[in-house]
């Protein structure tokens, strides 16, 4: 969400909170309670997107990161010791191949350390008529070939977590406009009923209908970027500010921020591997997020 959604659903709260404080006064205003009850309706299910949003999210990414650390882990325990072996029969060649550790794969990307187990295991299962003795067996073999399939098989969900987030921001969107319309018509009828004759409630309603802006008014950049021709949103794409030497990387959603920062005129260099990288001026003024919009080229 971008600040002026995250600012409505501050509001939106407040609201629930008014509505609730003050039901009995709309007793027997029945198109009131109606939109009223309308507006509770879009709110309860704006909530209910925020929090499947992370949640869906975040729990894609988990699983995704524990069957590849369930591969990495029996693949070393029986590498460690089929590199025994390979070190007492002199065979230098395949215990540099064995010679791995849990950290190894860290900074690997996850289709580097698939193709990387795959080449161990193969080793490891070519050999594995000797390591009896060193209790590595054909079951180990299987059951890292297992671990390593569902591995790769999860790689391709962050492409369904994008799917997923596209799709609950869309019901976002959706719900904070059924909210702004209820609303919208909540203004009409409660405002005009009760101006002259509960003047203090209606101007907590019109205080609670404010929109509160989320921290301060830094100097910054909003950019959201894009694939030209295929309008996909680009993640990964690094965005520097370089007078300033400050950078930012955009999101699943194509975005990214970078916020307080000195106003001035600099140069915005866009990149990203695959793509043609863009180099813009833009003028930053004091206490303004700037935002932009840009379409890169693929190589």
């Amino acid at each position: 969400m971008d600040k002026t959604q995250k600012s409505k659903v501050n509001m939106f709260i407040a609201m629930g909170l008014f509505f609730t404080k003050y039901a009995a006064v709309f007793t027997g205003f029945a198109q009131l309670i109606t939109e009223i009850t309308g507006f509770g309706t879009s709110n309860t299910s704006l909530q209910d997107e925020i929090s499947k949003q992370t949640l869906k999210i975040g729990g894609v990414v988990t699983a995704k990161n524990d069957l590849l650390d369930k591969a990495i882990k029996l693949l070393v325990k029986s590498s460690r010791k089929a590199r025994a072996w390979a070190v007492n029969t002199g065979n230098s060649a395949l215990a540099a191949q064995f010679d791995v550790q849990i950290s190894t794969f860290e900074h690997m990307s996850q289709t580097v350390v698939i193709n990387a187990m795959n080449l161990i295991n193969a080793a490891i299962s070519t050999n594995v008529a000797s390591l009896n003795g060193y209790k590595v067996v054909a079951a180990d073999v299987t059951a890292i070939t297992a671990a390593i399939n569902a591995a790769q098989a999860s790689i391709g969900t962050p492409k369904q977590a994008h799917t997923t987030k596209v799709t609950a921001t869309k019901e976002i969107v959706k719900d904070i406009n059924n909210c702004d319309a209820h609303l919208e018509l909540i203004d009409d009828l409660l405002i005009s009923e009760y101006e002259d004759t509960n003047t203090a409630m209606v101007d907590e309603y019109r205080l609670s209908r404010e929109l509160e802006p989320i921290g301060t008014h830094p100097t910054g950049l909003h950019a959201l970027i894009k694939a030209a021709i295929t309008n996909v949103l680009l993640e990964g794409v690094l965005v520097t500010i370089m007078e300033l030497n400050k950078t930012g990387l955009t999101n699943i959603d194509g975005i990214t921020e970078i916020e307080h920062m000195k106003s001035g005129k600099y140069h915005v260099i866009i990149s990203k591997v695959g793509f043609v990288s863009q180099t813009i001026i833009i003028n930053f003024p004091l206490g303004k997020i700037q935002t932009i919009g840009i379409l890169m080229v693929a190589v």
